[in-house]
């Protein structure tokens, strides 16, 4: 279970690549960031306490660089302060669940671009992305996501940012 910030504008940049090489974008999962796994499970999603989130919407995401991993290209946000302000009121409201990511010293908030070994095609990605880097986002919504590749992804919005 994972809280996604979608980022609508880096679609043009990343949603070809993402399209062939991410399940999520399979199924239905734009381009964005997780500000938290595990979340909540979907009996919660319609929790009226998530309305705290809207609170951090819209965001400004720099997408500033690129990071080739063992099976996957990323896009690493600097500076992430305010994903770790969300990341930690998620904590705090609901205590119940266990830390983000296991409280990982190496934590990087990212966004996946492609997942695959394939070093070619991580490399062209990572071609073809460079040039448009660092790339300022803004996030606009909050998804609450549950599955897996095998058996599908289900999500619902929780958060999205309020009309001017």
């Amino acid at each position: 279970m994972w809280l996604l910030l979608i980022t609508p504008e880096a679609e043009s940049l990343v949603g070809r690549w993402r399209a062939e090489h991410d399940f999520a974008a399979r199924f239905g999962i734009p381009a964005h960031v997780t500000v938290r796994t595990p979340f909540l499970p979907p009996e919660y999603w319609r929790d009226p306490a998530l309305s705290l989130l809207e609170r951090f919407l819209p965001i400004d995401v720099m997408l500033s660089r690129l990071e080739d991993r063992p099976g996957g290209l990323v896009l690493v946000v600097e500076p992430d302060n305010e994903l770790r302000e969300i990341t930690e009121a998620v904590g705090l409201s609901w205590p119940m669940l266990p830390p983000h990511k296991d409280n990982r010293p190496d934590l990087a908030y990212h966004m996946t671009v492609v997942r695959t070994a394939n070093d070619r095609i991580r490399s062209q990605a990572g071609e073809a992305i460079a040039p448009h880097l660092p790339l300022h986002v803004a996030g606009t919504e909050m998804w609450a996501t549950d599955g897996s590749p095998e058996d599908g992804l289900r999500h619902a919005v929780v958060a999205r940012m309020r009309p001017t």
